[in-house]
């Protein structure tokens, strides 16, 4: 019995260990030019929303990643606020996301029998992070701000090791 509940506990550390590594890893090789979308809902700001706008693209550009119009993969950045004056705490959610092209396995394997282009692309997730948070209000854009450079960050670092030549 003793040894039945060493091995249950052993087999779960294990699954644990073994299911850490991320789903978009290798997700973001060869991308060298990007378009980006920012959705603010719940507060209207234009002031603070071009500000965010701009350190955005900022960032990217920094790091030699080009914005285009119109392209696929595609960086959308949803901010939703529930800024409440009357309530002492509002909260936000962050959410990063990089959509790409994909295409089904089976279609994939049709095409090279058929030597056809497949038109049967969808546009899929390829990375991201979401961040939560709860905040006075006084402070709330400056949180959201900060949440965004960590999801920017975050998206950046897997960014240089899907991309490790990008560094230099």
């Amino acid at each position: 019995m003793k040894n039945k509940k060493i091995y249950i506990t052993y087999l779960f550390f294990l699954s644990t260990i073994l299911s850490q590594n991320a789903w978009y890893q290798g997700n973001l090789k060869g991308i060298n030019d990007i378009s980006f979308e920012l959705n603010i809902k719940g507060v209207k700001d234009d002031v603070w929303e071009k500000r965010v706008k701009s350190y955005v693209k900022l960032k990217l550009l920094e790091q030699d990643i080009q914005l285009l119009d119109a392209v696929i993969p595609r960086m959308v950045i949803d901010i939703n606020i529930i800024d409440s004056r009357v309530e002492e705490v509002s909260s936000f959610l962050v959410q990063l996301s990089i959509y790409g092209y994909n295409i089904s396995e089976t279609e994939y394997y049709k095409s090279f029998s058929d030597s056809k282009i497949t038109k049967n692309l969808m546009t899929t997730k390829i990375f991201s992070n979401e961040v939560m948070g709860q905040t006075v209000s006084e402070k709330l854009y400056k949180d959201i701000e900060k949440n965004i450079d960590y999801s920017i960050s975050l998206f950046l670092n897997n960014w240089y090791n899907d991309n490790p030549t990008k560094q230099f």
